[in-house]
């Protein structure tokens, strides 16, 4: 039986031996969200739990998305990080607008156990109110009309300037003291002009941040993260920074846009979009220079031409850049489609890359995985694709 997921992200729990892999679940038990599985070859998959006990501290109303959990060997205790939509009556606090459709903020949630039950540490989502002071709020200008003709310069005359960020897809990445967010922004309102089709399209990309690493070292667990004061209050009070790392514009690729005709395709049922989201940041070797390297998801999860992309850069915070043979997984003949938004994991000092896919766009997402093998930007391979086998 295939294991049912999305979204997963693997953490490897020297105590137990096992892979723990947390998945959204779109459906709750008992009170509960997020499916745990756990395997020892990432191929045999033994349910566990729902991990996030809603019952506690919930902040969110709905759209519980992409969990990701890490250990701090010194202290004990399990962080979950995932993302879900606040509760109406949150809207205008967070966002400014109370009709903010798509207002995803990032939680915490923690346990002394992989399994969980993980409890929000507050009532609240994390400290940490990402801005884009540059943004341009066109949709009153063409009266809904996402279609509608407008240029550029008309909206930076007539636009509203300024908006919170909804965000998404949380990715934590450790490097010495330093403990960076990576998360990606919605679609949701970020109209960006697009010169070659000369028209607005919404689009998602990834952002990133650097956290107070109070959270991760209270010996309690009971400290809601923040972002470090440099990036606090950035643009007013909360305000804060987000630090661009990965968008369309700045390092276009045509299988990226998948979607931005839709509006027409679908009689204005679906907008104009980009997805660039659930990035995963690690670091490896090339021509013996350690690099960051990203993955990243593109074009929407629905359909068959999700797939996986990844760039490389020599700070965590700026200058990656995707390698010219993205997607490097994607829907290809008698082969899976839907493919993207996974984690990496190392078994037997190898590199996994563990991701949900479907047989057909008419059936749940499922975990699969396979080896990620990089030589260098022209050479990666995928190999050892595997559905994963519920046991």
């Amino acid at each position: 039986m295939k294991v049912i997921g999305a979204d997963p992200f693997t953490l490897y729990d020297k105590n137990s031996g096992y892979y723990y892999i947390y998945s959204t679940s779109n459906e709750e038990k008992d009170n509960k969200t997020f499916y745990i599985h756990r395997s020892k070859d990432l191929k045999h998959f033994e349910f566990v739990d729902y991990a996030l006990d809603l019952s506690k501290n919930n902040w969110a109303k709905d759209w519980y998305w992409a969990p990701e959990c890490y250990y701090n060997e010194k202290t004990k205790v399990y962080f979950l990080f995932y993302s879900a939509r606040v509760k109406d009556e949150s809207l205008e606090h967070y966002f400014l607008d109370k009709n903010f459709e798509e207002g995803l903020k990032i939680g915490c949630a923690v346990s002394k156990s992989p399994t969980g039950p993980f409890v929000n540490i507050e009532n609240r989502p994390i400290d940490y109110s990402p801005y884009d002071n540059d943004f341009l709020d066109i949709y009153p200008l063409i009266e809904g009309d996402l279609n509608a003709s407008i240029t550029i310069e008309e909206a930076k005359s007539k636009a509203k300037k300024g908006t919170h960020i909804s965000a998404i897809d949380a990715n934590l990445f450790f490097e010495d003291d330093k403990i960076y967010l990576y998360f990606s922004r919605c679609c949701y309102k970020n109209y960006t002009y697009d010169e070659e089709y000369k028209k607005f399209i919404e689009e998602s990309n990834i952002l990133c941040c650097e956290l107070d690493r109070a959270f991760f070292d209270d010996p309690n667990g009971k400290t809601n993260p923040s972002v470090k004061d440099t990036y606090k209050d950035y643009y007013g009070k909360n305000k804060d920074l987000a630090i661009k790392i990965l968008n369309y514009h700045d390092d276009p690729q045509e299988w990226e846009n998948g979607h931005i005709f839709d509006f027409d395709k679908s009689n204005g049922k679906r907008k104009n979009r980009r997805w660039l989201e659930g990035s995963t940041t690690f670091k490896v070797n090339l021509n013996g220079k350690e690099v960051y390297a990203l993955t990243y998801s593109a074009n929407n999860f629905e359909n068959e031409l999700y797939g996986v992309g990844i760039a490389f850069s020599l700070s965590p915070l700026k200058g990656f850049k995707k390698v010219k043979m993205n997607p490097i997984i994607k829907k290809e003949e008698n082969f899976i489609c839907s493919t993207g938004h996974g984690g990496i994991a190392y078994l037997n000092g190898e590199l996994y890359y563990v991701f949900h896919a479907r047989e057909n766009k008419y059936v749940d997402r499922s975990l699969y995985s396979c080896k990620l093998t990089i030589n260098s930007e022209e050479d990666i391979k995928i190999s050892d694709v595997f559905e994963g086998i519920l046991l």
